[in-house]
């Protein structure tokens, strides 16, 4: 693995684990070390959809890179302070457009036998989001949170771990 995807794949993890942690912490508005806390969290996340993808792309087809490549508008979309501008929330907006990339994403990475459960934590962390959406309930976006982070934490440690060997089917003498 080059240097970049292992430096790739720790910003998957650090940012998931960031991500995991700040669905604990409450939200404060215009509160600038938490802005940069958020901050560092996204950065890292980019960085590691970079890394995944790049240990994915061979498999995931079409649907995948489209995928992906939703899920990097949306990440670099919610980059730096929370903006609110012509009557739209761009972190929201952003945040959708996210987890709907990762769940397209996701879709392929399971047909394409990889990632498995990093794929799972990110459409548990869509269904998530789409039921708080649904009920109203507000407790639940720390779960989406949680879900979201957790998919990151498991990809980036697919991406370190050594690549398994494919196993050959041995011909037995007759």
């Amino acid at each position: 693995m080059s240097g970049f995807l292992t430096v790739a794949a720790r910003c998957a993890i650090i940012g998931g684990a960031m991500r995991i942690a700040a669905s604990f912490i409450p939200y404060i508005p215009e509160s600038p070390w938490l802005e940069g806390y958020y901050a560092v969290i996204d950065i890292c996340l980019m960085f590691g959809l970079i890394g995944i993808f790049a240990q994915t792309v061979d498999i995931i087809g079409v649907w995948g890179k489209f995928g992906w490549t939703t899920a990097m508008i949306g990440q670099a979309s919610i980059i730096g302070p929370d903006a609110r501008m012509f009557g739209i929330d761009f972190y929201m907006a952003g945040s959708v457009i996210l987890l709907t990339g990762l769940a397209i994403w996701s879709l392929a990475l399971l047909r394409g036998g990889v990632m498995r459960a990093a794929a799972g934590w990110w459409l548990t962390g869509a269904g998530l989001a789409v039921a708080t959406i649904l009920s109203g309930i507000a407790g639940l976006v720390p779960a989406a949170g949680v879900a979201l982070g957790l998919g990151f934490v498991v990809a980036g440690r697919a991406c370190l771990a050594p690549p398994q060997p494919i196993p050959q089917p041995t011909l037995q003498p007759a």
